[in-house]
């Protein structure tokens, strides 16, 4: 019955359901959101309209008189493409739009007019891949868990129990601020085990911690992260409690679960362990 639940939960994950259908019996959403609209399709606007600008005034070079303006202001529009996406599309359709201008002055003859599409077809596309990521893209905070769905071609989910989450921190520099978006950090118990969801792959970092970059209302989601971290925070003082009040079996049930989640170090887990042993 539970591994036919489980499988049930994976294969709704890969098609990319809604957060409802990640909770597990009795979890609770506390929050949900994307990243910020503005900020994963503005660099595809952005680029789709130095290209269109770009493709305007290339189509019209020869029949004009102000042929060195025109140059100049197709030639910036490329340069800005390059500038704005100076990893993928933007630096291979500004590349382009800016060998085909060349040409076009060089030797002195009007290219197809389909040629001068080619920076334009680079932005559109990095237009439709940011519009497919920004729709699968999920982050969820339950009172049990933190998730994370994001991926293009290939989805890619993960989660973190919140007992394991020993922190919450909000970056939001000033011009993310003006916008209303930010970053926000969970740092984890464990040594390894955090997604960067703008990486290829699960992004393993060192330390430990969950990055989601360019959420809305960062600090708001910060609170509610909080709040629930601290509702289901477990005393760690237990084993300084008088005697008698714990049998040594109980004791070590409890330093090794303390251990398990991450509360303890490994030192203090020997120390405790050999004293319950000793009570027996």
């Amino acid at each position: 019955m539970g591994k036919g639940k489980g499988s049930s939960l994976m294969s709704r994950a890969a098609s990319g359901s809604p957060a409802s259908d990640y909770l597990i019996p009795g979890e609770n959403i506390k929050w949900q959101g994307k990243p910020s609209a503005i900020i994963i399709m503005g660099k595809g606007l952005l680029l789709t309209a130095f290209a269109l600008v770009y493709l305007v005034l290339m189509e019209f070079f020869h029949n004009s008189n102000d042929d060195l303006l025109i140059l100049t202001i197709a030639a910036l529009a490329c340069l800005l493409m390059i500038v704005t996406d100076r990893k993928r599309f933007g630096l291979i359709g500004g590349l382009a739009g800016l060998a085909l201008l060349t040409w076009t002055v060089l030797i002195d003859d009007s290219l197809a007019w389909y040629l001068y599409l080619i920076p334009l077809v680079f932005a559109l596309l990095l237009l439709i891949i940011n519009y497919i990521y920004l729709s699968r893209v999920l982050f969820v905070v339950t009172d049990q868990r933190i998730i994370t769905r994001y991926g293009i071609f290939t989805l890619r989910y993960a989660d973190t129990g919140i007992d394991k989450v020993q922190s919450v921190t909000t970056i939001q520099p000033w011009y993310e601020r003006l916008f209303g978006y930010g970053d926000v950090f969970f740092a984890t118990a464990g040594e390894k085990g955090g997604i960067d969801y703008e990486s290829p792959g699960i992004k393993l970092m060192s330390g430990g911690a969950v990055s989601w970059e360019n959420v809305g209302r960062p600090f708001e989601v910060t609170k509610i992260a909080s709040a629930v971290i601290h509702t289901d925070a477990t005393p760690v003082m237990v084993m300084n409690q008088p005697e008698g009040r714990m049998s040594p079996a109980e004791k070590l049930d409890k330093i090794e679960d303390l251990r398990k989640r991450g509360i303890i170090t490994q030192e203090e887990y020997e120390k405790e362990r050999k004293e319950a042993l000793e009570e027996l």
